[in-house]
């Protein structure tokens, strides 16, 4: 059997690994873009911080560690065309512009995504940047030295972890985001929260604002929106991603409209023996019961072995997503698990929520901290449908366990009745959950 895959990162690396595992005698031919593989593209923004001092410290095993294990992995190679009737690909190599072809028994998709561009006029002179790839991340860091002020557009997971990470350097940033507030994927009471915690920084915000041109001005650029005008030594979009799928759209393969990859909870595609992974895919929501479009490494590392599982013939399912996030914002963690409640009123569900704050730990016990929840319910059932939370400790573990419970479709009255360990360094005899849910009963 020969397995080809396409994408050489979380998704794709993830099943060539675990394909090896359960079947020693297949070919894996895994076919990368890039030149780099299986790195943690989540620790970019602290590399360019300097909290991460060698790129080397993200690259999880190299082209050699793979070769070791009969993994054949091809880098700056793109793949340009797939035929499905023929089962085969083409693919271009990047360093010499030939095409060659390679046929398979099953292919796997984990092409990732492509960021978002303004593409606004000016964008071809100015300093521009994206963090999408480690060698955008790369460039970026190489042209940092004498970078005093920057602007970044979008104020999203990204956006905000970039910023911070500037502004610990001593750079000044300034975030110019279109929406009425950061971090959209969350209620606006977090985003308040995180956006005075990075105005404390020393970031400046700027909402409901838009991006109208680029101008270069002896190195400078200078960024006009429809409310300001700004001269700043680097700009980097960041807008959100697409998927990498347009290669794709001659085979008639189901997608979303934006490009992601439609499979069932096998990970197989609407074509046979063709099989996707990652952040190119669309997941089942398991609350609104829809396809969502929602890139996290999680996802990609968990339905790349999905993908290995099946390809072995073990019937294998990921049954979907909640889209469980967290995010570092100055001392702060941000973390949502479920859907807020402004989510929910958009997919027209008649949710409600309560908000509490409580200690982390027991309030005698020196360094307990405040520490924010919002619990969304349904308030026929009781059933627990999202949660949000912010503080300076317990914030990590608390969303997991928060995860669970609505993975589980847990009652308020049920989860109320958690037996949760206790002592007074680690939380208060009533941990905070348990504080909240008792607020819906």
């Amino acid at each position: 059997m020969k397995a080809i895959i396409i994408g050489g990162v979380a998704a794709g690396m993830s099943a060539a690994s675990k394909l090896r595992r359960l079947d020693e005698k297949a070919t894996i031919h895994v076919y990368e873009k890039g030149h780099d593989l299986s790195y943690g593209a989540c620790g970019m923004p602290y590399y360019l911080g300097g909290i991460i001092k060698d790129e080397k410290e993200l690259v999880a095993r190299t082209k050699a560690d793979f070769e070791k294990k009969n993994i054949h992995v091809f880098l700056n190679h793109e793949v340009i065309k797939v035929n499905p009737k023929k089962k085969n690909i083409e693919i271009k190599n990047i360093e010499t512009g030939k095409t060659i072809k390679d046929d398979y028994d099953k292919l796997v998709i984990a092409t990732g995504t492509s960021p978002n561009q303004t593409n606004i006029p000016g964008s071809d002179v100015a300093n521009l940047y994206f963090l999408n790839q480690l060698e955008d991340a790369r460039l970026i860091k190489k042209n940092l030295d004498n970078v005093k002020e920057i602007a970044i557009i979008g104020g999203g997971y990204i956006g905000l972890e970039i910023a911070e990470n500037f502004a610990h350097l001593g750079i000044k940033v300034h975030i110019i985001e279109m929406a009425k507030q950061l971090l959209v994927v969350y209620d606006e009471v977090m985003a308040k929260k995180a956006k005075e915690l990075l105005q404390e920084l020393g970031v400046n915000i700027y909402l409901e604002e838009g991006l109208e041109t680029y101008q270069n001005d002896n190195n400078k650029t200078i960024v006009k929106t429809n409310k300001r005008t700004l001269s700043v030594d680097m700009v980097i979009e960041s807008i959100g991603v697409r998927p990498n799928t347009s290669f794709l759209k001659d085979t008639g393969m189901d997608m979303l409209k934006n490009g992601a990859i439609i499979t069932n909870k096998k990970q197989e595609t609407s074509i046979k023996d063709i099989y996707a992974a990652g952040d190119c895919v669309a997941y089942d929501h398991l609350i609104t019961g829809e396809k969502a479009f929602v890139p996290l490494g999680t996802h990609a590392n968990k339905t790349g072995k999905i993908v290995a599982e099946n390809i072995a013939g073990n019937n294998i399912r990921f049954n979907g997503i909640i889209g469980s996030n967290i995010i570092k914002v100055g001392d702060y963690a941000f973390a949502k698990t479920g859907l807020g409640i402004d989510e929910a009123k958009k997919h027209n569900l008649d949710y409600d929520y309560v908000d509490i704050t409580a200690k982390n730990q027991s309030g005698y016990y020196p360094g307990a901290k405040k520490i924010f929840i919002r619990l969304v319910y349904d308030p026929k059932t009781h059933i627990i449908k999202g949660a949000q939370l912010y503080g300076e400790k317990g914030v990590s573990d608390r969303i997991n366990i928060m995860a669970l419970a609505i993975i589980k479709g847990m009652t308020a009255e049920e989860f109320s009745q958690s037996d949760f360990a206790y002592a007074p360094p680690f939380s208060p005899v009533w941990d905070p959950l348990l504080v909240a849910s008792n607020q819906i009963i």
